[in-house]
């Protein structure tokens, strides 16, 4: 596997990434700044140690996990998906913190993990076959895949986000319900992706 397959594969991972944080983007007034580096720097994170993971543990302990991680990133982003769309039906209060905030640590960690998971499995894949990046072992080949993996993801969150801050005035009142919306339907595809297609 070379360079440029490494970069189709961070790419490919990272559209669930995109989806999402398109709908970030449509509600970028709820959330800071630096809430929104936060988010980034987590989903490259994780993307790097999921890819890092799956190459260690190999084939057995992989399987266990994704017996169950489908569900559990169904399950987070279900939750905060129905979260948005209860914080967007409801009137705007003036002068008052939302009770909800989509970008907390909490929820900034959920999102890191529930669209990383095809991470894992990428990288067991990824031990059972030659990585060709430099002149080094596997496992130096491993960590710069991971790190090239994190970048993609990061870096095509960050555009979504911006795409999605400059599609929000068409959406108005209506984008957090949207974004909501959006991440349950992401939740979904992820849960029967693996429960029909793995």
């Amino acid at each position: 596997m070379n360079l440029v397959e490494i970069f189709l594969l961070g790419v490919a991972l990272s559209l669930d990434a995109f989806a999402v944080s398109l709908t970030l983007g449509f509600v970028s007034g709820k959330t800071t700044h630096s809430q929104k580096i936060r988010y980034l720097e987590i989903i490259g994170i994780f993307h790097f140690l999921m890819i890092s993971a799956g190459w260690f543990i190999g084939e057995n302990v992989s399987k266990l996990i994704t017996r169950y991680d489908h569900w559990i990133a169904f399950i987070l982003l279900a939750f905060i998906g129905v979260n948005m769309i209860r914080e967007g039906l409801q009137p705007p209060k003036k002068e008052e913190s939302p009770k909800y905030q989509l970008l907390s640590l909490k929820n900034t960690i959920m999102f890191g993990f529930a669209l990383s998971i095809d991470a894992l499995i990428s990288g067991f894949t990824l031990g059972m076959i030659k990585i060709d990046i430099v002149n080094a072992s596997q496992f130096i080949n491993i960590l710069i895949t991971a790190a090239i993996v994190g970048f993609c993801a990061a870096t095509i969150s960050a555009s979504a986000i911006m795409i999605g801050k400059k599609s929000s005035s068409c959406l108005g009142a209506k984008a957090e319900i949207f974004g909501g919306i959006i991440l349950i339907i992401m939740g979904l595809k992820i849960l029967l992706q693996h429960l029909f297609f793995s």
